[in-house]
């Protein structure tokens, strides 16, 4: 028996937009189901177009998820520039509004944020205007993590291994945070708090107290 969800929906998309409708139907999906297992058919099904009109657009689906994560890294990019701009305070405090703004950008959009991390858009699959929006993102993050190290006087030939640390530890709470994880280990969720709570717990991760990144 089939749900009301596996129903063409309606469409307000004109035919020249069929692309970014085919994108945001995909988000949609993505979030829908949990997980990226679905076809171009189950996708032009979803929204009442055939399945040729899709591949006009997406030669298989991991162009289809590349779009996606475009669009996806495009909101991450947005979204730490924001918490970066205008901030004229100590690197570390920008630090930690950066990956307050990357855990936010992760439970608001998430599906965006599978296809950005999905095996299907790894690096040896991206396309180039993807790797270039990622390279953008990873970039803002670089910057304020350089911005520390000089602050701390440490050497700023460890950039990108700080940053990769950085990284892998606001993704790790993101995707905790996704899964229900990480308010069931707290006791409590701390994405219903003040933004400053937050970048304050983000912060007690990326800086423990009295902790410096080592030479």
């Amino acid at each position: 028996m089939k749900s009301t969800t596996d129903k063409p929906e309606k469409t307000a998309y004109h035919h020249g937009d069929l692309r970014t409708a085919l994108v945001l139907h995909a988000v949609k999906l993505i979030h829908a189901r949990g997980d990226l297992n679905f076809s171009l058919r189950d996708l032009a099904m979803k929204i009442g177009v055939s399945h040729v009109a899709v591949y006009r657009h997406f030669a298989d689906k991991a162009a289809l998820l590349n779009a996606v994560a475009v669009h996806g890294f495009g909101l991450l990019a947005q979204a730490m520039r924001d918490a970066g701009e205008g901030w004229s305070h100590e690197p570390e405090q920008q630090l930690a509004r950066q990956g307050a703004a990357y855990v936010n950008m992760a439970v608001r959009y998430p599906g965006h944020f599978a296809a950005m991390f999905a095996s299907q858009t790894a690096k040896s699959g991206q396309s180039p205007e993807l790797q270039a929006v990622a390279e953008v993102a990873y970039q803002l993050l670089a910057q304020t993590v350089a911005r520390r190290l000089q602050s701390a006087h440490l050497p700023s030939a460890n950039v990108h291994a700080e940053a990769l640390r950085c990284w892998a530890l606001v993704h790790g709470l993101a995707c905790l945070q996704l899964s229900g994880n990480l308010a069931a280990c707290l006791g409590h969720d701390p994405m219903n708090t003040s933004d400053e709570a937050l970048q304050a717990f983000v912060m007690g991760f990326l800086l423990p107290a009295g902790v410096v990144v080592p030479p």
